[in-house]
């Protein structure tokens, strides 16, 4: 059989494949992510086959059409599945309580736990967020804001790859390339973090760094300073990156002042919000119990520090870090030195969670690695035929949407479209009165942040005015001591420690309970 024959029924396979994922995407019968992997291995078959020529597109036409069209996706995918309560209390309700309470004028306070928010991470930069809540409050602000700063990462892509390579074709293909990222995506779909805000600003630190426009340099690095206390830790490979660029003096004083600032938080302001010490060096235990004993910890005993990252686990995490991007940044010489700091935040820590490709713990990581792809680049330009970069460039997008297949099931109208349940759950706890105090489960947390005090049941019940459960959870796993009877409305909870709490029922939807002490 022909070349042409094989192709022509590739054609028509992928047709048939294609049709069947849009209908999972409207009834769900098969998860959507399985057939559009096999949707891409067949295209990429058929272009194996017989390659099509692929038209011309103006390359900042591309740049816009794709940066538009991820905020728009991933806008609606975030919000969609926080209509949908797939949102966390610590993660969005954490930060939508922050941002109400600084636009209302009460500082930044939050109950999750009850304290000073300075006191858990340092993160000034939401006070950005507080005049959108001024008229439109709620997570959907959050939400989109996060998707669309992300999104116009693409733009920094582009011209700092634009000055390297001298080429907008080039420059608009990296910027697809970080744009269909699997760990982009991660950062983007896990709720709000702070810190991912520092991935635009880092890149277009990088840009204003090349482009000689030193102090807009020196303001992004501050914004990033002000994402969280080690974002710091990523500014610092921002100042050895211009310190290896030979911009010595600007790579110096980046460097100390980044240190600076990472010592006075860790080491006296956040302490002073929290009354107790930094609490978030736990990781770090086999290294040291403070910010000093760790880096002396790793700095004294090398070989131990780097044995501790050789796992398996940390190993699969570099390829899903590498693969997206075809591993080009391992072509991309000194412009690799700054994700050393971040992947090093990330290796030597004991939690799993920092070493996942899709936690929110890669914004520290990724802008350098996408650096190191564009220097990687121009040296593969510069050594082989374009066709070889054109071919892995192609490799790398399919790599990437391989990695990001599970995105596509937040498509599914399935998963997007609220049911009657959960509508009625929405009406429910909108008839909570603003000003109560709620203790409710995890899920139901973000939808009642609008409030002073709201905690992550059974935390706080005692101070609660009203108590918000999912009957079909009980008995609850992860608390065997509490217990819940009921006889009509009235309620008794009762706690591992024998304390009991009564309340009434005063609204029901589905599994979905409201109650309110007596």
């Amino acid at each position: 059989m022909s070349a042409a024959s094989i192709a022509r029924w590739l054609d028509r396979l992928a047709g048939a494949v294609g049709a069947a994922l849009l209908s999972t995407l409207v009834v769900w019968w098969a998860r959507p992510e399985i057939l559009f992997l096999v949707l891409l291995g067949v295209l990429s078959f058929r272009w194996a086959v017989a390659p099509v020529a692929v038209p011309e597109f103006r390359p900042r036409r591309v740049l816009a059409v794709a940066t538009g069209l991820y905020a728009a996706v991933f806008s609606f995918v975030t919000v969609t599945r926080h209509l949908t309560f797939q949102t966390h209390a610590l993660d969005l309700g954490y930060y939508v309580q922050l941002v109400w309470s600084l636009a209302s004028g009460r500082g930044p306070r939050v109950s999750l736990p009850e304290m000073h928010a300075w006191g858990d991470h340092l993160s000034p930069i939401v006070y950005l967020f507080a005049p959108l809540f001024w008229l439109a409050p709620g997570a959907g602000v959050l939400l989109v804001g996060q998707s669309v700063a992300l999104a116009l990462g693409a733009l920094a892509v582009f011209a700092l790859a634009r000055l390297r390579l001298g080429d907008e074709q080039w420059a608009a293909a990296l910027a697809v390339l970080y744009l269909v990222n699997p760990s982009l995506h991660g950062i983007n779909v896990r709720d709000f973090h702070a810190a991912a805000l520092a991935i635009p600003l880092l890149l277009a630190a990088m840009f204003f760094a090349e482009s000689g426009r030193p102090w807009l340099l020196a303001a992004a690095a501050a914004l990033v300073l002000l994402c969280r206390e080690d974002a710091a830790i990523a500014v610092v490979g921002l100042g050895l990156w211009l310190a290896a660029r030979r911009r010595w003096l600007w790579g110096g004083l980046v460097v100390t002042g980044a240190l600076a600032v990472l010592a006075v938080d860790v080491n006296w302001v956040i302490p002073h919000y929290r009354g107790a010490p930094y609490p978030h060096l736990g990781r770090y235990t086999r290294l040291g119990r403070s910010l000093g004993a760790i880096a002396e910890g790793a700095l004294a005993h090398p070989i131990a520090a780097l044995a501790g990252v050789a796992g398996g686990a940390r190993v699969v995490y570099a390829l899903a870090m590498l693969v997206p991007l075809g591993f080009l940044p391992l072509l991309g010489g000194w412009d690799l030195v700054g994700v050393l700091p971040g992947l090093a935040e990330n290796l030597l820590g004991d939690d799993p969670i920092l070493y996942h490709y899709r936690s929110q713990y890669q914004s520290f990581v990724l802008p350098f690695l996408v650096l190191a792809a564009i220097g990687g680049l121009a040296r593969l330009l510069a050594l082989r035929p374009a066709r070889w970069a054109r071919a892995l460039m192609v490799c790398s997008i399919v790599a990437s949407l391989v990695l990001a297949a599970n995105t596509v099931n937040s498509l599914a109208v399935a998963r997007w479209w609220p049911s009657p349940d959960q509508r009625a759950a929405r009406a429910l706890l909108r008839r909570i009165p603003a000003e109560a105090s709620v203790s409710a489960q995890e899920r139901y947390v973000p939808h009642l942040s609008l409030r002073s005090r709201v905690f992550v049941f059974p935390t706080e019940i005692e101070r609660s005015d009203y108590v918000v459960v999912n009957r079909t959870s009980y008995p609850w796993r992860d608390l065997p001591g509490a217990t819940m009877t009921r006889d009509g409305s009235a309620v008794t909870i009762g706690l591992a420690d024998g304390r009991q709490f009564h309340f009434s029922v005063v609204g029901e939807a589905g599994p979905h309970t409201v109650m309110r002490r007596l």
